[in-house]
């Protein structure tokens, strides 16, 4: 099978398309024909060896935690699928798969794609989707009128975050650019443009802070919280999201650091407001598998919108 190949720890230059065998199917997972993945911080951060101290890959290996596609074959104790199945999943840290043609994933990751939503488009939801959901109704559960800051709300997870919680009945406020504050505030938020001045300056006495942005101040969002808020947060190594949690035992303030779970509980349902019409994945580019180096440098600067979408299925069309 074709594939996007690292077979070292880089900078986005360092894939390579290879000829590979087809992963080997355990008997708790199904092989999928890969349609579509994505690009998430977390995947250029695996590429790149930020988290090698933690996720030691095999390589040569084949990243992408996002993967969506149709099932062509099933483990001998795999249940709930069958050949034909629109399938996705986030497939966890370190077990990737997403930019080959073919991806053995557990079955307990996979869900099935909301009929709505096109195979290749729905590469970009798993991770994000699941995050957004797991935040709001295991960490953070919402309820109608909690206010909702969050910080970064225009990126991959925040245009999903935005909706859900809208969906649940809270009030959301976030942060974004002058060149994104309409659209953000079309996805239902209200927006404060951090570049003009100190997000956090004003004080907003939420129920719930939610963070996306890798190295703000935790200090400024906690002030950002009402008395027995929660301070969600999905960035940082393991070790730190450690050292944030330890801190908030002696503050009346509780942080609340997460990634997010590989079982596919959230994102079913996360699929559920798909199929609803609640929320609409925003797809800022979808790029062919082979310009997968391109897809990973747009997303390194941080200024994408949205997400960006990997088109695996254009390799072997």
């Amino acid at each position: 099978m074709k594939a996007m190949v690292i077979n070292r720890y880089g900078d986005a230059d360092c894939f390579e398309l290879q000829e590979i065998e087809p992963p080997e199917l355990k008997s708790d997972e199904v092989l999928i024909k890969v349609h579509g993945s994505s690009v998430n911080p977390l995947d250029a951060g695996i590429r790149a060896g930020m988290l090698k101290t933690f996720v030691r890959l095999d390589l040569p290996a084949v990243l992408g935690v996002d993967v969506s596609g149709e099932v062509v074959e099933v483990g001998g104790q795999a249940r709930r699928f069958k050949v034909g199945d629109r399938v996705y999943a986030y497939t966890g840290v370190g077990a990737g798969g997403g930019y080959g043609e073919l991806a053995a994933v557990a079955e307990e990751s996979l869900a099935r794609v909301p009929e709505n939503l096109d195979l290749v488009k729905a590469g970009s939801v798993p991770g994000a989707g699941a995050t957004a959901f797991e935040a709001f109704t295991v960490h953070a559960p919402l309820e109608p009128g909690m206010r909702v800051f969050i910080n970064g709300a225009a990126g991959g997870v925040g245009t999903f975050t935005i909706p859900v919680a809208k969906s649940m009945g809270a009030h959301v406020t976030g942060t974004c650019s002058t060149a994104k504050a309409d659209f953000v505030s079309r996805l239902g938020a209200e927006v404060i443009d951090y570049t003009k001045g100190n997000p956090f300056a004003a004080k907003q006495s939420c129920d719930v802070v939610l963070n996306t942005v890798r190295g703000t101040d935790e200090g400024e969002l906690r002030t950002m919280l009402a008395r027995g808020g929660k301070l969600v947060t999905i960035v940082g190594t393991p070790v730190d999201l450690a050292t944030s949690k330890l801190g908030s035992i002696v503050r009346t303030t509780k942080v609340i650091p997460f990634f997010v779970s590989s079982k596919s509980t959230c994102l079913e349902g996360f699929s559920k407001l798909i199929e609803d019409g609640e929320v609409e994945p925003i797809i800022e580019k979808a790029y062919p598998l082979v310009d997968l180096s391109q897809a990973h440098r747009r997303v390194e600067t941080g200024r994408v919108t949205g997400k960006v979408c990997v088109d695996v299925r254009s390799i072997w069309q």
